[in-house]
């Protein structure tokens, strides 16, 4: 028996943590303003360049709040300090800054495109941020350095920003920039950054794009409601010694969350592609609180949620929507691991021709196998922004492929999880258990179980124990009832929410940022990055803030940094 029809929906997961330290008010890295200027509104331009292709655009509101502050001026990251100040203006430390950081970007595509910002790097020497001697600076003049700054910022420059002819003409120059020509690049793109949002917002009107969420500011749900929940996968997995469970700031990131959505973008969203795919069944308890219609994680979860239950898995396996928690509890898409993966991290290095064949070859043999008699659908979920920097000319010829012959093919249809919800016959599977895991290796080990890792949570841990008083002290908790009836403690929205202003909430909005999962991302030895330190020392700044916006002491704890932790002391 053979699928007359198959659906794909892609889910493009935007998503970068709070780089802005909430005393300063100044980013503190570039990441949001360069992806913006190199994928976000080319992604949303893409799928509307092919009438029939649907897309989910999934957007964490820590992402969102930054962009809009980029857009409107109010705030200036350091590289943007960097490339508006003249060479002959730069002290010598920042003249190393520039030489350390305006190399951060795919090489191996730029220097093709900018073969200026290929003889700055072989004169430059040295492949690490930190390898730089100071003597460096003497092999530089002002020319060669304002070049660089021009030519990074044009190396973070996307699709519709190429086309600007004021843009077009600095890659034809090639070299020898003014002054002129810079302030005249870093103006266009300040002006490039407002279309962002309208463009999400116009698209999700249109029908064409869902616009869907990651609560607040991308923490690991399962481990806010219960670090516990990591012994699922792995029983033996160390723990950090101090437990963690704030099932009520699981609650406070999800319904703020969709409240930011909304008030940025126009849109409530149904959805949501929770943190790195991280599904328990506390934190889908939270998710049916807020009347989520659908939630996404990996089809590793599934399995070990049947192994868990003792059973076999069903011969559509993670080809259709399941439901665990009765009727009004979201339903759970599952994420093909394999498919997904090749976009992500390997049809880069393939042509786009024999890419998108590649993966319609996957599609159709998946088809062929599924029963013609109902709904069935492939979920493809991935990063939406990294992947592009390593594709030829920035991903463009294979998503305009992936677009258009899955919208050409009898066979496959497009369709966005809400959509594929919306379809006659459709009736999500009844899931008996989940064990809670996220999309990698269907466990937590990349955010909890290092020591580093765990080191972290014992300070995050520490800093929201003591937080909890002043919240109570305030009047500034509120009682939730969740789905399954259990009540718990919450920080409440009305009083200390991204909408409301003072100095508490301006304190949770420190703890918050300080339980993204982004900073345990960096910590171990599973995700090296040059900019670890950097990271490092702006997580332990978020929660020092929540003491400084108190006009308290921070915990002199706080000063050790985490990174480097890599035994028990």
């Amino acid at each position: 028996m053979t699928a007359n029809r198959l659906s794909v929906a892609v889910l493009w997961h935007m998503h970068q943590p709070d780089y802005v330290d909430g005393i300063t008010g100044r980013p503190t890295m570039p990441w949001v303003r360069l992806h913006a200027q190199l994928s976000y509104y080319d992604m949303i331009r893409l799928v509307r360049e092919e009438p029939q292709a649907r897309a989910v655009f999934n957007v964490v509101p820590s992402l969102l709040r930054q962009l809009d502050d980029a857009a409107s001026g109010r705030t200036e990251d350091d590289f943007q300090r960097l490339s508006r100040s003249a060479p002959a203006d730069l002290e010598e430390a920042d003249k190393l800054l520039l030489l350390r950081d305006f190399f951060s970007f795919n090489h191996a595509q730029r220097f093709v495109e900018l073969p200026r910002l290929r003889e700055l790097w072989e004169t430059r020497g040295g492949d690490g941020r930190e390898a730089l001697e100071p003597g460096v600076i003497t092999r530089f003049d002002d020319q060669d350095l304002l070049d660089l700054q021009v030519g990074f910022n044009l190396a973070w420059c996307g699709r519709t920003l190429r086309e600007d002819p004021r843009v077009a003409r600095l890659f034809v120059k090639g070299r020898g920039f003014t002054e002129s020509d810079k302030q005249d690049l870093l103006d266009v793109q300040r002006e490039f950054l407002g279309r962002i949002l309208p463009a999400y917002r116009e698209a999700a009107e249109s029908g064409q794009v869902e616009l869907s969420c990651t609560p607040l500011n991308h923490p690991i749900l399962p481990l806010l409601c219960d670090t516990e929940a990591a012994h699922e996968a792995l029983p033996d997995l160390p723990l950090p010694a101090t437990r963690f469970q704030r099932p009520g700031d699981a609650w406070f990131q999800v319904r703020t969350a969709l409240d930011e959505t909304e008030r940025l973008c126009g849109i409530r969203p149904v959805g949501m592609w929770p943190a790195e795919g991280s599904i328990s069944e506390a934190a889908l308890r939270v998710f049916e609180t807020e009347r989520l219609r659908w939630v996404a994680t990996d089809q590793g979860v599934l399995a070990n949620s049947w192994k868990k239950e003792g059973s076999p898995m069903p011969g559509e396996g993670h080809f259709q929507s399941y439901r665990w928690g009765g009727d009004d509890a979201p339903a759970i898409f599952f994420r093909d691991t394999g498919l997904s993966d090749n976009l992500g991290f390997h049809y880069q290095s393939w042509s786009a021709t024999d890419a998108v064949a590649d993966l319609l070859h996957h599609l159709d043999n998946i088809r062929r196998g599924l029963p013609e008699d109902g709904e069935y659908i492939v979920p493809l979920i991935l990063d939406g922004e990294n992947p592009w920097e390593y594709y030829p000319d920035n991903g463009i010829d294979f998503l305009q492929r992936l677009y258009g012959e899955i919208s050409r093919t009898e066979t496959l249809r497009w369709s966005t999880f809400d959509g594929y919800l919306s379809r006659d016959g459709v009736r999500p599977v009844v899931l008996p258990t989940v064990c809670a895991g996220s999309w990698i290796r269907a466990d937590f080990t990349t955010w909890v179980g290092h020591v580093e890792k765990n080191r972290g949570w014992e300070y995050l841990a520490g800093v929201r124990d003591a937080f909890e008083a002043k919240l109570s002290a305030a009047g500034a908790l509120t009682k939730v009832k969740l789905a399954d009836g259990q009540t718990v403690t919450a920080p409440d929205p009305d009083r200390v929410g991204p909408a409301c202003d003072g100095d508490l909430p301006r304190a949770m909005a420190a703890m918050a940022n300080a339980e993204s999962s982004d900073w345990f991302w960096w910590y171990g030895d599973d995700n090296p990055t040059d900019f670890g330190r950097e990271f490092d020392a702006l997580f332990r700044r978020h929660l020092a803030n929540v003491a400084n916006h108190l006009g308290d002491d921070p915990d002199p704890r706080l000063d050790t940094p985490v990174l480097g932790q890599g035994s028990d002391a």
